[in-house]
C-alpha cells in the first residue's frame, strides 16, 4: 500500500480528485492555499509519482522553490515541509 491514496501510476490526479479524496478536510486545504497565496503570491502545483510505496504526491512550489508536499490520504491529507 502506498503512502498516498492515489497509487495508480497510469492515472494522474487533479485538483478535483484531490478535493474528493480528502473529503471534509478540503476546507483546510483551501484555507492553507488561500493564505499562502495571499501572503506570497501564486503557487504552482505539480503532481509527481514517486513509486509504488509512495504513489502520487502533490508538490507545491512558489516560482521555482519547493515549499512542501501534500500527501493525499483517505479523508485527510498530510503536509511534509522540505
Amino acid at each position: 500500500m502506498s503512502a498516498s491514496v492515489f497509487d495508480d501510476k497510469s492515472v494522474k490526479p487533479d485538483s478535483k480528485a484531490l478535493l474528493k479524496a480528502i473529503g471534509k478536510t478540503a476546507e483546510y486545504w483551501k484555507k492553507i492555499r488561500s493564505n499562502l497565496e495571499s501572503e506570497y503570491g501564486e503557487l504552482i502545483e505539480d503532481w509527481k509519482y514517486y513509486g509504488q510505496k509512495t504513489g502520487w504526491l502533490l508538490k507545491v512550489l512558489r516560482k521555482k522553490r519547493n515549499l512542501f508536499f501534500c500527501i493525499p490520504l483517505k479523508g485527510s491529507f498530510r503536509i511534509t515541509l522540505l
